[in-house]
């Protein structure tokens, strides 16, 4: 299956995977940092995975899904493109994993649950090694983050919110130099200085 059979597989399933575009950026972007430890957060099909370790052949990922069934099909998408033995797949809450995770990671791809961003940020920092990137994926949400809802009641309300702090707390924090790009749903792109 190529990435565009893939990504045909996921829209007759209603799968969200990235667009072509913010794909290209993350391709491109993990080209150039070259990575050796990538953590994910959010691992879906196996989509992203499957770039990440394409641009950065010598890299090694782990990787974070909440769903058993979703989980079941990225473990066949990286046998498929034979990067299964450089893939630790963790199935379960990133809320409860990556408050558990240790080591130094060059690279970091959050696209997991949106609300949840701000409270990953502390961990994530800790996480990524000085020099290494941060890509957060959908920090516009929908649009709504830079016109958050003033009805209390709208659905979205409290992500938009809570993604709304996650991306001032992080284009304002001086140990990151973040680049915020249109591209898919909003992308930020995020250097460790320090």
């Amino acid at each position: 299956m190529t990435l565009d059979e893939l990504k045909q597989y996921a829209a007759e399933r209603h799968i969200p995977i990235m667009s072509d575009s913010t794909r290209q950026l993350l391709y491109e972007t993990v080209a150039a940092v070259r990575p050796q430890r990538i953590l994910e957060i959010g691992t879906a099909i196996g989509y992203s995975g499957v770039v990440m370790l394409s641009a950065s052949p010598q890299a090694r990922l782990n990787t974070i899904e909440i769903s058993e069934e979703y989980a079941s099909i990225a473990r066949s998408t990286f046998e498929q493109y034979n990067v299964s033995a450089r893939v630790n797949l963790f199935v379960g809450d990133a809320r409860d994993i990556v408050p558990q995770l240790t080591g130094q990671y060059d690279f970091i791809f959050s696209d997991g649950p949106k609300g949840q961003y701000e409270a990953f940020f502390p961990y994530l920092t800790e996480l990524l090694a000085v020099g290494g990137v941060l890509v957060c994926d959908n920090v516009l949400y929908k649009g709504l983050v830079e016109n958050v809802p003033s009805d209390k009641r709208h659905k979205h309300i409290t992500v938009a919110r809570n993604m709304r702090a996650f991306l001032d707390d992080l284009t304002s924090d001086k140990r990151y130099s973040t680049v915020l790009h249109r591209e898919g749903d909003g992308v930020t792109v995020s250097t460790k200085l320090y």
